[in-house]
């Protein structure tokens, strides 16, 4: 029989758990939050506004303590440029297919990272998953089906669009899974990592004419949320949890943002849901919280204590 982890790892699974659930609450409301936003400005004024914006604040706070600043080095700004460009597509890509689809259905289909991220990490970072987590991600993926009403052929542009930032989703998701033992301070991290998305979209203001800046307010509140909710909150929530729970669970968890999205685009933006995206939803929660409690009771998805080479 398999001994349980010491009592230290339950506790630290635990608060991953509860920090990657917070993240969920803040990257939910940030779907309605860029709608307000894409009322004004384009997708790519969106993108560079929030990075640049962010990474000043960033700065700010590691600045002011010692513990933070001291880690403002070359090679942790090295380790976050990969990071940063995921990212950076990531964003980008969500942000513009939000023009063209529903925040509820841009939510839902982010998260099919579910499904990919297992497979890139088992073969990338030889990791041993247990067989639930096949079942966990085939109810979230028949829930995803559901609520976005892929059996009706129902897709356009933005759809397409955001099918892209998934991928890239999963390609940081896997990442951080293979560098977190690496990062020296998630603030600190957080800040390169935010640095060099804004780097990355600044050329692309020059492909998008028209203003920079939104106007009114209902804009600025939905930029003033991504800003300090979805990005210098969230993003570093996300590094410091995913230091303990492994790429598959962590994405798992994510798959919290599309409920924390719907509910919120149902009660701000109108969007109204048929029985069967109900459905969905549920058996997305379902798959969520039996995966997370099977991840604090088991240590599911630990790396192997002895990969073996693939022939």
């Amino acid at each position: 029989m398999r001994a349980k982890p010491p009592r230290s790892i339950h506790q630290a699974a635990h608060q991953a758990i509860a920090e990657l659930v917070f993240a969920g609450l803040f990257w939910g409301f940030g779907f309605v939050a860029t709608v307000w936003a894409l009322q004004e400005i384009g997708p790519f004024a969106v993108s560079t506004l929030r990075f640049g914006a962010a990474a000043a604040i960033l700065l700010a706070l590691v600045l002011c303590r010692k513990e933070w600043r001291r880690h403002l080095t070359g090679a942790q700004a090295g380790l976050a440029f990969l990071p940063g460009l995921f990212l950076a597509l990531t964003l980008v890509f969500q942000i513009w297919g939000l023009r063209y689809t529903t925040a509820t259905k841009s939510s839902f289909i982010t998260t099919l990272y579910v499904l990919v991220v297992p497979a890139l990490e088992r073969w990338f970072l030889n990791r041993r998953l247990h067989r639930l987590h096949w079942l966990f991600a085939a109810i979230a993926l028949v829930g995803t089906a559901l609520i976005c009403g892929f059996q009706a052929g129902d897709w356009n542009v933005g759809d397409l669009l955001t099918l892209a930032c998934m991928l890239a989703a999963s390609f940081q998701i896997l990442w951080f899974g293979r560098i977190a033992a690496r990062i020296d301070s998630a603030m600190t991290f957080n800040f390169w990592q935010i640095a060099w998305g804004f780097a990355l979209c600044l050329p692309t203001l020059f492909f998008e004419p028209g203003a920079l800046l939104p106007r009114g307010p209902l804009a600025w509140s939905g930029m003033a949320s991504t800003i300090l909710g979805s990005t210098v909150i969230a993003f570093a929530l996300q590094i410091r949890a995913q230091k303990v729970l492994s790429p598959s669970v962590a994405s798992l968890l994510y798959l919290l943002e599309s409920p924390f999205a719907t509910l919120f685009a149902i009660a701000i933006l109108g969007e109204r849901l048929a029985p069967s995206q109900w459905l969905g939803a549920g058996l997305i929660l379902v798959s969520v919280a039996a995966a997370a409690w099977m991840s604090s009771q088991t240590g599911l998805g630990e790396p192997d204590p002895a990969p073996t080479r693939r022939v």
